[in-house]
């Protein structure tokens, strides 16, 4: 579930990094938001042109792998466009299992330095596979806000890319039941379909209708699941396009692989212009 399997591992994304700087944002890197190591996070700030909204980014990689430094193209992507980009690292599996990596998340979103960067801004948390997951999880569950002392109502808008929202748990897969446990209340509390509510923040879900590594299925049992419960919901599936080619169509000079960019960023206008 990481966008490391394409473009020949990392130095893939660190091509995509590379063609992704230019003078129109800045960044600051490896921000603590806790103790541990991995409790960190990188912000891109537009130098100009600034609009409304601040987006969360939680990337992939199977809860298992992964890190920040490979998202920057996400952050220039989105920062030229005039948005503050969050991307946070989380403690990964093996030395943590879920929820772990969802509080951490929270946390993030908790610290100092977040908070005040919001300044009572909307706040939009979009991910990637398993990064979709995590910040689905927060968008719809208040419990992993509450236990920071926020609200849910802070997040103002999710997006999906590629997310496993119905059908990973139960699973037989040893890593995914080592990671997710064998209770099977847990991993009912996993999935972010059994979290939906009247209440849930509008929601953009896109997916490559080639992705074999979380089918589009899951796009759409998640649409339907937000449309019976009256929550706001565009969900575009682009043909021809996989797992990772979705996330990686991001990238400056891969941006016809699928305007993954250009639909979020439509998709939050209405609330980032105000």
């Amino acid at each position: 579930m990481s966008v490391l399997a394409w473009l020949t591992g990392c130095s893939g994304t660190d091509v995509l990094n590379a063609l992704g700087r230019a003078p129109h944002y800045q960044s600051a890197t490896d921000i603590a938001y806790g103790q541990h190591p991995r409790q960190t996070l990188d912000i891109y700030s537009p130098r100009s042109d600034a609009n409304g909204c601040t987006v969360m980014f939680v990337y992939g990689g199977s809860w298992d792998s992964g890190k920040k430094e490979q998202y920057g193209f996400v952050g220039a992507a989105l920062a030229r466009k005039g948005y503050t980009v969050i991307v946070p690292d989380y403690r990964l599996y093996p030395e943590v299992t879920y929820p772990a990596f969802v509080q951490d998340i929270a946390k993030a979103i908790a610290s100092e330095k977040v908070q005040n960067l919001l300044a009572g801004k909307p706040l939009v948390l979009m991910g990637h596979s398993a990064g979709a997951m995590i910040a689905g999880l927060i968008s719809y569950d208040p419990e992993y806000l509450q236990a920071e002392g926020l609200s849910r109502e802070q997040i103002a808008r999710y997006i999906s890319l590629a997310g496993p929202h119905d059908y990973f748990l139960p699973t037989e897969k040893p890593q995914w039941t080592r990671i997710f446990g064998e209770d099977q209340n847990r991993q009912v509390d996993a999935l972010t379909v059994n979290h939906i509510h009247p209440n849930n923040p509008p929601t953009l879900i896109l997916h490559g209708a080639d992705d074999e590594t979380v089918t589009p299925k899951s796009a759409l049992s998640l649409e339907k699941k937000l449309r019976e419960a009256r929550v706001e919901v565009t969900q575009k599936t682009y043909e021809g396009v996989s797992h990772v080619k979705l996330v990686a169509a991001m990238g400056r000079p891969l941006g016809f692989l699928a305007p993954t960019t250009e639909d979020i960023d439509t998709f939050l206008q209405p609330l980032c212009a105000e």
